[in-house]
């Protein structure tokens, strides 16, 4: 089994100590410690670590766009 989880809120894989597992209403849910802690503070703080997650994820997303967007004939001169 795998030692990292994936946390369906801030779509990344986490160790899985510093994971927590829910109930929702879609069943048991893995999420991190750290979603956690900051769903538990004020709105604002809130907010920000959302649009923090938010520019991780987008330059995640946009990283393997660019990956993928290599042409096969220039893959092979990547190490």
């Amino acid at each position: 089994m795998t030692d990292r989880v994936y946390c369906y809120s801030c779509k990344i894989h986490h160790p899985r100590d510093e994971m927590q597992r829910l109930h929702t209403s879609r069943g048991l849910r893995w999420r991190c410690k750290r979603s956690l802690m900051a769903a538990q503070t004020s709105i604002q703080e809130r907010d920000d670590f959302g649009r923090r997650q938010t520019e991780i994820n987008r330059e995640k997303a946009r990283k393997l766009v660019e990956q993928s967007l290599v042409l096969p004939q220039d893959r092979r001169f990547q190490w």
